[in-house]
C-alpha cells in the first residue's frame, strides 16, 4: 500500500494527513472548517488536497474522506451535515477531478470504528465516540455497517428519554441531548451554571450537587446506550472514545458497568470495554484504509 491521503472534517477543524498500511500518520495539516457554506467546503477540500500533494511531491493511491452527516458514499455526496450547517455538497467528484484517484466518503464515526476494529483484528465491534456530540459505529462479521446514508444504527439519534430534552439533532429526548460536550454545556447553562462541559465535570467532582446530578444523568444515558447496543449486536468488543470520554472517566466506568447484557450476570456473555487506541487519528486512519481497499477492489 502506498500512502493514502485522508481527511477528517469536523465542525471546527478540517484535518488532512497521509496514512500508510500500518496506520502511521504523517504530513498533518489543520485548517478551519468552512461552516454554513457548501461551495466553500468543497473548495477547501480541493485546496488542501493539492497542497498536500505539492508538499509531499507525490500523488496518493486514493483519498479517504471522513465527515459527520448523512452521505451518499457511492456518489461522494453530503446530503446534510448539521454540525457544519451544509446541505447538498458534492465532495467526491471535485477531489477525483483534482487528483485523478479514487475517493471514498465515509461517516466519521464509522471510519473510526473501522480503524479501531482493524488494529485489533476484531470482526464484531461496537464503537461509541463522545466528543462535541455522540456517534456510534459497528463492524459486523468483519464488515463495516453503513446503511443507505452512512447512518446505520446511529446511537445519538435513538430516543433515551421520551419527551425529554431537545438534542442538537432535532430529536426530543435522544441520546445526543444527554451525552457529548455540547449537551453537557447546554445543561450546565440551563441549570444556571456559568461553565462549559469540562467545567461542569470539574464542578461535579468538587461537590456541586446540581452539577453532579447532570453528570450522573449523562452516565445513566451512557449505561443504557451501551446495554442496548450490546444486546442488539452481541459484539466481541465495545470501544469507547472521544474527547469527552478522555476527560470524563466516569463515562467509561458507566459503560463497563453496563456491558453485561444478561440479567442473571452470566460472565460468558459480558462484553469487554476498552478505550479507543487511535485517539483523534481514528477517523483519518479508518478513512484511509477504506479508501485504499476500494481502490484495490476497483483496480
Amino acid at each position: 500500500m502506498t500512502s493514502t491521503l485522508a481527511f477528517d472534517v469536523g465542525a471546527t477543524h478540517l484535518r488532512s494527513a497521509w496514512v500508510d498500511a500500518q496506520g502511521a500518520v504523517t504530513g498533518r495539516r489543520d485548517v478551519d472548517t468552512p461552516r454554513g457554506d457548501a461551495d466553500a467546503l468543497a473548495l477547501a477540500l480541493v485546496r488542501e488536497a493539492r497542497a498536500q500533494v505539492e508538499e509531499r511531491g507525490e500523488r496518493p493511491d486514493a483519498v479517504g474522506l471522513a465527515i459527520a452527516g448523512y452521505t451518499d458514499t457511492r456518489r461522494g455526496f453530503i446530503h446534510c451535515s448539521p454540525h457544519m450547517g451544509v446541505r447538498g455538497v458534492s465532495v467526491g467528484p471535485p477531489l477525483h477531478e483534482a487528483l485523478g484517484v479514487p475517493v471514498r466518503l465515509v461517516n466519521d464515526v464509522n471510519a473510526a470504528a473501522w480503524s479501531e476494529a482493524s488494529v485489533r483484528g476484531c470482526r464484531e465491534l461496537v464503537a461509541i465516540f463522545v466528543g462535541t456530540g455522540i456517534g456510534t459505529g459497528f463492524v459486523v462479521d468483519g464488515h463495516l455497517l453503513e446503511g443507505r446514508h452512512g447512518m446505520a444504527g446511529e446511537g445519538g439519534h435513538i430516543i433515551f428519554r421520551p419527551g425529554g430534552l431537545l438534542g442538537s439533532d432535532g430529536d426530543v429526548g435522544s441520546y445526543s441531548a444527554y451525552l457529548g460536550g455540547d449537551a453537557l454545556a447546554g445543561r450546565a447553562r440551563a441549570a444556571g451554571l456559568d461553565t462549559d462541559g469540562a467545567g461542569l465535570v470539574a464542578a461535579a467532582r468538587d461537590g456541586r450537587a446540581d452539577a453532579r446530578a447532570i453528570l450522573d444523568d449523562s452516565c445513566a444515558a451512557m449505561a443504557q446506550l451501551v446495554n442496548t447496543l450490546v444486546k442488539l449486536f452481541d459484539p466481541e468488543l465495545l470501544v469507547v472514545g472521544g474527547g469527552v470520554v478522555e476527560g470524563t472517566p466516569e463515562l467509561l466506568e458507566a459503560a463497563r458497568a453496563a456491558a453485561d447484557p444478561h440479567p442473571l450476570g452470566a460472565d460468558v456473555l459480558a462484553v469487554p470495554v476498552e478505550p479507543a487506541r487511535l485517539g483523534a487519528d481514528a477517523g483519518l486512519v479508518g478513512a484511509a484504509w477504506l479508501a485504499h481497499a476500494r481502490a484495490v477492489r476497483d483496480a
